[in-house]
């Protein structure tokens, strides 16, 4: 097709041939046939060096807010002749932005490499490409654009803190008056492994023919039938945050389930209108985080959460402004002598909510003033100590 010069040089041209018309003047006819036979030698210029690239791209599919963003072409030039300096372009986020790339003229069968940085500055599922190829002549008049490369999608997840995962306890609530929370462990089992005696041990665990045989005590390693399950509830009620409180809440979630992950809890995600995230499995985790990188604020101005069926031992909610209705309707999801976590993202946010008549929650404040991987983990040391609990391991580095 022709370019804007090009169609310039065909609107001059018809214009010198009417004036050679009615001026009658024969320069102006060479001139506008002069004009007419560049476009057509421009044109066949351009059909005379078509494009027949191989490309392949390069990039994560799953990416994280802040992170790097690199995208790696190449580029196979085809083989049986020399192509010309081509313009390459891989848009973005449906062509509103692009990354444009000058391909020198190369043999056959040569590669060429390129790369670029795509913006992880906001979570979401973006599209990138198509890969287009345009070859135009040496006078600009005429060319010819041709796709190269598909759409591919990948999504950018929320930040992920690294933070200390949630103690698992249960038993007595933690309360002024009762400053321990005992754990419960679930002493039935199923048969896992012998190990060596340790100070401390049931004795009624001890495998007396393994005793006898090696001279030693060994006792019996069970392996609990079932640990406390982990509910993390994420309010996504449009009152309940501002855009940047409503950020922080989702990286909070993806770190809380990121942790809970690391430390193999069992855990599940429940937005406050009851939806749960992600899908049972193996790759939980990752299901999750696929949909808290496009969770946005949504539904009634109510916990919907709070009317289900699901109990808990352990509840973390987090949202943007706590008030008394929310602790009453969060704490009918936890069991009796459970513990309920409130992470408050909202700087507007009262110091700490009045108690509930069943459970008193943790509050972590995560606001610009006060970071949220901070606010956390010097929570959960605090309770871990207050509660006679062993400190969990540091989390691991990235």
């Amino acid at each position: 097709m022709l370019t804007r010069r090009g169609w310039s040089l065909l609107g001059a041209s018809g214009g010198l041939w009417l004036g050679a018309q009615v001026l009658g003047l024969v320069h102006l006819v060479v001139l506008a046939v002069a004009g007419l036979l560049l476009l057509a030698a421009a044109v066949a210029w351009v059909r005379r060096h078509p494009l027949r690239l191989r490309a392949r791209r390069a990039l994560r599919e799953r990416l994280q807010v802040g992170g790097e963003g690199r995208v790696d072409l190449t580029v196979e030039h085809p083989a049986g002749r020399t192509t010309p300096t081509l313009a390459l372009d891989d848009a973005f986020e449906g062509g509103r932005r692009a990354a444009r790339f000058l391909l020198a003229p190369g043999a056959p069968g040569e590669s060429a490499r390129a790369a670029y940085r795509v913006p992880t500055d906001r979570r979401g599922r973006f599209e990138l490409g198509p890969l287009r190829a345009t070859v135009t002549d040496p006078f600009g008049l005429a060319s010819a654009t041709r796709a190269v490369l598909g759409t591919e999608e990948f999504i950018v997840y929320p930040r992920v803190h690294e933070i200390l995962p949630l103690p698992e306890v249960g038993g007595d609530e933690l309360d002024r008056d009762q400053p321990r929370a005992h754990g419960r462990p679930d002493a039935a089992g199923e048969f896992l492994t012998l190990r060596d005696y340790a100070p401390g041990d049931d004795l009624r665990r001890v495998h007396w023919r393994s005793t006898a045989r090696r001279d030693r005590l060994m006792v019996r390693q069970h392996e609990a039938r079932r640990r406390s399950a982990v509910i993390v509830v994420l309010d996504v009620r449009p009152g309940a945050h501002d855009h940047a409180s409503f950020e922080r809440a989702v990286e909070a979630c993806a770190s809380i389930a990121t942790a809970l992950d690391r430390a193999e809890r069992h855990f599940d995600v429940m937005l406050s209108t009851g939806v749960a995230l992600g899908r049972p499995g193996r790759r939980h985790l990752i299901s999750v985080l696929d949909e808290l990188a496009v969770v946005e604020p949504h539904g009634p101005e109510r916990i919907v959460a709070a009317t289900s069926r699901r109990r808990t031992g352990a509840l973390v909610a987090v949202t943007g402004r706590v008030d008394a209705g929310d602790l009453g309707a969060l704490a009918v999801l936890v069991r009796s002598g459970g513990s309920l976590t409130l992470v408050a993202t909202r700087d507007d946010v009262a110091a700490a909510p009045p108690p509930g008549r069943r459970v008193r929650p943790l509050v972590v404040h995560a606001t610009p003033d006060r970071p949220f991987r901070k606010s956390w983990n010097e929570a959960v040391l605090s309770w871990s100590r207050r509660a006679g609990i062993p400190a969990s391991p540091s989390p691991a580095r990235a």
